[in-house]
């Protein structure tokens, strides 16, 4: 008996709503954080407190549109996932760790709350993967 979701139709459309999902988001917050100063100026902010140049913002917001355009598109999709996987994690070890309430397995239980590490599994899962078949990568590669 095949599972229900091993149906290329299921599964194409599972990894297009990530896809959609985690694009969007990464998108949107990238294309804000150049084009609203006070955004650009929280993350950099962000940025010094955990000890990195403030000159990583525009760079890491430019990251998040790209990558979120990328992964929308599905195209190029494991670099752009991998991007943005590395972004999730810088904010999990500057912001989500930090901020983590609690201490030992109740710590742990609040990061894993966290949207960063929910984000950096489902883009690990993605670029493992692939973007499927409704995606640039599979009609140009």
């Amino acid at each position: 008996m095949i599972w229900p979701a091993a149906a290329p139709v299921l599964v194409d459309f599972t990894l297009l709503l990530l896809r959609l999902t985690i694009g969007v988001m990464f998108a949107l917050s990238g294309f804000f954080k150049l084009a609203k100063p006070e955004r650009g100026q929280k993350m950099a902010r962000s940025l010094t407190d955990a000890g990195l140049p403030t000159g990583l913002a525009p760079v890491i917001a430019l990251g998040e549109l790209l990558g979120g355009v990328g992964v929308v598109l599905g195209l190029f999709t494991l670099p752009a996932a991998l991007v943005l996987f590395v972004i999730s994690v810088g904010a999990m070890v500057t912001t989500s760790i930090p901020n983590a309430k609690g201490s030992g397995i109740h710590k742990l239980e609040n990061l894993l709350y966290a949207p960063e590490a929910i984000l950096a599994a489902a883009l690990l899962a993605l670029a493992a993967l692939g973007a499927g078949g409704w995606s640039l990568d599979r009609a140009l590669f």
